[in-house]
């Protein structure tokens, strides 16, 4: 499991200082950065020896939430990998504070080649494999 911590700003808050729900969701992806960071995968890689460079588009996104949150909260984020398939790795996204739940999500990546001529869906490389097992 990969933990950050994010204090909630007041744009992610509704006009009652409650964080809106739309807001999980771009917290959940800066958490998949950080992690993925720290596992040295870039998010958006270079072309390296002429091989087009891997991206990982979203192709599923939930969010189930079960308190409030309020803005200048200190959220904890704990990512964890729920699932490697050939092509695909799903995250879970545990929010809370203090210690008590506030709202758990999903995402599932495709890993994509970033060709000229598009996006083309690709086998995750093992070496990246073996880096997300680590945080299954």
């Amino acid at each position: 499991m990969f933990t950050v911590h994010r204090r909630v700003e007041f744009r992610d808050t509704d006009a009652a200082g409650i964080v809106h729900f739309s807001a999980f969701f771009p917290m959940m992806e800066s958490a998949e950065h950080e992690m993925l960071r720290s596992l040295g995968i870039s998010v958006l890689p270079k072309s390296v020896d002429g091989e087009d460079p891997i991206s990982w588009p979203r192709v599923a996104a939930n969010c189930d939430y079960q308190a409030a949150a309020h803005f200048e909260d200190l959220l904890q984020i704990d990512v964890s990998v729920s699932k490697i398939g050939t092509s695909s790795v799903s995250y879970l996204f545990q929010f809370s504070r203090d210690g008590s739940h506030v709202a758990k999500g999903t995402l599932t990546a495709v890993c994509c080649r970033l060709a000229d001529s598009g996006l083309l869906k690709t086998a995750i490389p093992d070496d990246v494999r073996k880096l997300f097992e680590k945080h299954l």
